[in-house]
């Protein structure tokens, strides 16, 4: 294919759009790739959001057979470091081949810049791209339908990454729409309250990319952080509706806008709902650190359609409008196609509720590729595939997006980084030399689980170049005992007590018992003796050196003679790594075993050893939960799912990253729980394909789990019999 490009010099948060008359309503193939992002309407209908993301240097070519006369094809450029897409030159390419035989190439659309978005604003958060605001003086569907109402671009030719193919399946973009409003009222601003600053606006221009702050056109998020709302009551400049989706959604906000003449409209989205001194259920839209708000200033009377250029995420929608604006809100949605081949019923609602909330969680992180949440970031994390390719296979049969997202590893970019170590999350541009150590350990650990499942295949064998620099990386990192020492940039262990410096310093005790199971897996890998060897040398210098009679303890370091020395820091999640990994076995340490599992998790009463940390629900409590799996204790793992999952599911109608609301209350790895559930009631565990034993747990359901190119898995639990 050719690709071309708008003759314009700004490449930063620029959109612009290709549009092609096929003179009337044809079957044609479209073939395309584009960058940064694109959306495809054909006859003035959404059709296909992009890109399926893929490795610096690389682009996946969509190929769908398609009806229309209207091709429209908009392309926005971001142009900075995000988390979510690559920094790359813009392009646009495309050849649509007619069922008459006529062909179109990139050079035979018309190019139109897209000047109602405003370009010079703030960036949406510090991991993704620019806020969105527009100036509109008419929507965009005439445009779609042939009417070039925008300024017009000359193209020119633009370099074409190496093209791949397509690994999923395209979303289906179902719209849905609430009428549960809320609350009513008029918003006011007032001037006391501080504006809202993040750094993703400080740091744009200087160590980020983006605009600086005295360098936008419009500040997207200002107004909104200042506004106090009045239920039911008048108090001036704009009035507003509260919207109740049910649950978080993630797609593109929609709106239908009659207007009489000049106004203007924000819609904030929220996960949950605050309180404070702006109003008693206001959508905090800065939570987690979001610019989660949408500008449209329409200029003229008339009636609009608009839509947010990306996918965002949110259960509630507060629609901020001033006098004027008659206003429709809807969320076109971005999911995993697939996610409903997964059938569950069950007579404890709870449970339904819960699975429910992982299938949602599931397929707003497994569009494209495995990802940790659709907001904040929209980033493939590693660590956090291990756990959501699981439910991936659990809700589809398939692993599509696992697919993706390896593959993208296999040609990460590792400019900037150490020999050896990949990207903590890809495609993806972080501050340079930035990455979690404890990730690339994890990518081992994730390589050896899917071969496992699906067999050393060609997946498994263009990973293992990885697997080995990252041993090799490793290596260099040894003390003279064995373990990794020093361990530099961002040592993770979970969001608790257990990630604070003074923590991770020195000999990171987490981290080895780790590394200690990455070797081991690596030996399997490799078919290498020696490795396993290794793996064991460094387990028992751990419980040599590690141990304080008691607990594990969080890590050593030297003193004044250079001598290794334990602290005493102490977290359960340290002793959850230990049986987890494979560190030691509850044979060896009975009395930490039973401390553990007995006393403390969801055990802990309240004051129970306040030096020990408690943890978070990544690793702490999913380890928790596997180890009771691993021990058969179905009731305990049931149990235990209820107490973590339950609120989380009542709540925002997904599962969370922490175990609080204190950050992404929809992320992927959380749909892990899923297979807790499935094994709890039935013995059926996923990752094995294993059934262990005929009994339930006294729960009467039925589970339909599919697979690929075969019948579906039916389990059926009646009168605590297997039938």
């Amino acid at each position: 294919m050719k690709a071309i490009w708008a003759d314009y010099e700004n490449k930063m948060n620029t959109t612009v759009a290709f549009v092609l008359d096929l003179k009337k309503k044809t079957r044609a193939t479209l073939n395309l790739a584009a960058a940064s992002l694109y959306k495809v309407y054909l006859d003035g209908e959404l059709f296909l959001f992009g890109p399926q993301r893929a490795a610096k240097g690389y682009a996946r070519e969509i190929k769908k057979e398609i009806e229309a006369r209207y091709v429209a094809v908009e392309v926005e450029s971001i142009y900075v470091e995000t988390f979510w897409v690559i920094k790359q030159e813009p392009f646009f390419a495309c050849e649509i081949t007619c069922e008459d035989g006529k062909e179109y190439s990139s050079s035979d659309f018309v190019c139109y810049r897209l000047n109602d978005r405003v370009t010079r604003v703030q960036k949406y958060s510090y991991q993704r791209g620019f806020a969105e605001s527009y100036k509109m003086s008419n929507d965009r569907r005439s445009l779609y339908m042939g009417e070039g109402n925008f300024p017009r671009l000359a193209t020119k030719e633009a370099s074409l990454p190496k093209l791949q193919p397509s690994l999923v399946d395209t979303p289906t973009y179902q719209t849905v729409t609430s009428d549960v409003i809320l609350e009513k009222g008029s918003a006011c601003i007032n001037g006391e309250i501080p504006v809202w600053r993040d750094r993703a606006h400080t740091m744009a221009g200087v160590e980020l990319g983006g605009y600086k702050i005295e360098e936008w056109e419009d500040s997207v998020s200002d107004i909104p952080s200042q506004l106090v709302f009045k239920k039911d009551a008048p108090c001036g400049d704009f009035s507003y509706n509260l919207i109740d989706y049910g649950k978080i959604v993630t797609g593109f906000t929609s709106l239908k806008i009659k207007a009489s003449k000049h106004g203007t409209v924000y819609v904030l989205g929220g996960e949950i709902l605050s309180s404070d001194e702006r109003g008693e259920n206001y959508v905090k839209f800065e939570r987690d650190a979001t610019s989660n708000v949408f500008k449209w200033e329409i200029k003229e009377a008339g009636e609009y359609l608009v839509s947010t250029f990306e996918p965002y995420a949110y259960r509630y929608a507060c629609i901020v409008f001033t006098e004027g604006l008659e206003i429709k809100h809807s969320v076109v949605l971005l999911e995993n196609p697939n996610v409903d081949k997964f059938i569950f019923r069950c007579e404890d609602k709870r449970a339904e509720k819960i699975m429910e909330a992982a299938r949602t969680t599931l397929a707003q992180n497994a569009v494209d590729l495995l990802t940790d949440c659709p907001s904040r970031e929209r980033a493939g994390w590693l660590s956090d595939s291990y756990f959501s390719s699981v439910a991936e296979r659990l809700f589809t049969g398939e692993n599509q997006a696992e697919e993706a997202f390896l593959d993208n590893y296999k040609n990460a970019d590792t400019t900037g980084l150490p020999k050896g170590i990949i990207p903590m999350c890809y495609p993806a541009n972080v501050l340079e030399g930035t990455y979690i150590p404890n990730w690339t350990l994890w990518y081992i650990m994730e390589i050896a689980k899917y071969a496992r499942i699906y067999g050393k295949n060609d997946t498994v064998l263009g990973a293992l170049k990885n697997v080995r620099g990252i041993l090799d990386f490793f290596a260099g990192c040894e003390n003279e005992l064995g373990l990794l020492e020093d361990l530099k940039s961002w040592v993770f262990v979970e969001w608790s007590v257990a990630n604070n410096s003074d923590r991770t310093a020195g000999v990171n005790v987490p981290s080895n018992m780790t590394y200690a199971k990455c070797l081991e897996e690596a030996s399997w890998l490799f078919d290498d003796e020696k490795l396993k060897n290794k793996a064991t040398r460094v387990r028992n210098t751990i419980k040599e050196i590690a141990f304080n009679g008691k607990f594990f303890v969080d890590n050593l370091i030297r003193n004044d003679e250079g001598k290794l020395q334990k602290t005493d820091h102490l977290t359960e999640v340290c002793q959850y790594y230990a049986f987890w990994f494979e560190c030691i076995t509850k044979e060896e340490y009975p009395a930490l075993y039973r401390e553990l599992m007995d006393n403390l998790g969801t055990n802990r009463r309240d004051g129970y050893l306040p030096e020990v940390g408690v943890p978070n629900a990544m690793y702490g409590l999913y380890m928790r939960i596997d180890l009771l799996m691993r021990e058969g204790k179905r009731e305990d793992v049931y149990r235990e799912c209820i107490a973590l999952f339950e609120k989380m599911a009542e709540k925002t109608g997904t599962l969370w990253e922490h175990n609080s609301t204190g950050a992404s209350c929809v992320h992927g790895f959380a749909a892990y729980a899923s297979r807790w559930l499935v094994y709890a009631l039935t013995g059926y565990d996923v990752i094995s394909g294993e059934q262990e034993g005929k009994c339930g747990i006294g729960i009467d359901c039925e589970i339909s789990i599919p697979q690929k190119g075969k019948a579906p898995i039916i389990l059926k639990i009646q009168n605590n019999k297997l039938i």
